[in-house]
């Protein structure tokens, strides 16, 4: 009796007492799109979604000691930004961040507690880690607003510097949207670099028994696009380190943070591009681009606002 009492009581109460079960929405995959059209390898963990593809973490032995261990991040996430018809996106409020059950019980995914800190610990901490897309909400939205929900899922998350989320990283995605925009298409495969594989740090508080979740060292993103030279793609690979100056300076210098292909898979060991016939392969990728592509004020669009 005490036990249907209880249930009775918690449907009355506010939804912030009785949360809903965190979940994805339903995944309808749209043919028209290629989020991994360059066959990233290797694939480890392999989710599809809407807006974006992952390749997420197992407990693979990363290191070479014991029996392995899960870093709680993915390892690559792709997708395809293609150019979008309306004057803007709209977007809805921020759901909760989720996970698979399946991978959360198996100590392969984090629940949301390894993000959460006090708000004595952050305001003291204002720049420490937060919860960070690797495909932006706002970007999957522009495949309709479920597609934007299940961003929020740790497979596509990584820990990012609060201001280096916010400032800079944010300018290369609205950026990279706004290549779409000019060009008809861009793919992305962006992801963590974690130097030799030991992280140099983590999130999640031991002494609440919530999962450790290694912190990058750097973030990679590779932009391609189709150039007017047919079988070879124009290309644009960066590595950001989390720690570093310059992240809030505006008029942001992406130029600086430029690389090849080729550096990102030595830190990475992934193998980018393997579709492309070898000899092309070999040769975009270990080209460094003098500068960005150019776009013009006209091709940034931004969220609906009221």
């Amino acid at each position: 009796m005490r036990f249907i009492k209880l249930i009775i009581g918690c449907s009355l109460m506010l939804v912030v007492l009785c949360p809903p079960a965190l979940s994805q929405k339903p995944i309808v995959l749209d043919p028209t799109h290629q989020h991994d059209r360059f066959n990233t390898q290797p694939k480890d963990i392999v989710r599809h979604f809407r807006a974006f593809t992952a390749s997420y973490d197992s407990k693979d032995n990363d290191d070479d000691f014991g029996d392995g261990e899960a870093f709680g991040i993915p390892e690559w996430v792709a997708y395809e930004i293609k150019k979008y018809a309306g004057d803007c996106i709209p977007t809805e409020k921020r759901p909760n961040w989720f996970a698979e059950k399946g991978l959360e019980d198996s100590g392969i995914a984090p629940k949301d507690a390894s993000y959460v800190y006090s708000r004595q610990w952050r305001s003291k901490h204002p720049d420490w880690y937060v919860r960070g897309h690797l495909c932006m909400k706002l970007i999957a939205e522009r495949m309709g607003n479920d597609a934007g929900h299940n961003t929020h899922t740790f497979l596509n998350a990584v820990p990012q510097r609060s201001g280096f989320n916010k400032e800079i990283w944010l300018d290369l995605e609205y950026i990279s949207t706004a290549w779409a925009q000019k060009y008809g298409s861009v793919w992305v495969i962006t992801g963590p670099i974690v130097v030799d594989e030991m992280p140099s740090g983590y999130i999640g508080e031991t002494d609440k028994n919530e999962m450790q979740v290694a912190i990058p060292d750097a973030l990679f993103k590779i932009v391609v696009k189709d150039s007017d030279i047919e079988g070879i793609p124009d290309v644009l690979a960066f590595i950001y380190p989390q720690i570093g100056p310059g992240y809030t300076m505006k008029p942001y210098k992406h130029e600086r943070y430029l690389t090849s292909v080729d550096e990102i898979e030595e830190l990475t060991g992934l193998d980018f591009l393997t579709s492309l016939p070898d000899d092309v392969e070999k040769s975009v990728e270990k080209q460094v681009a003098c500068g960005l592509w150019p776009v013009e004020d006209e091709f940034f669009i931004k969220a609906c606002r009221d």
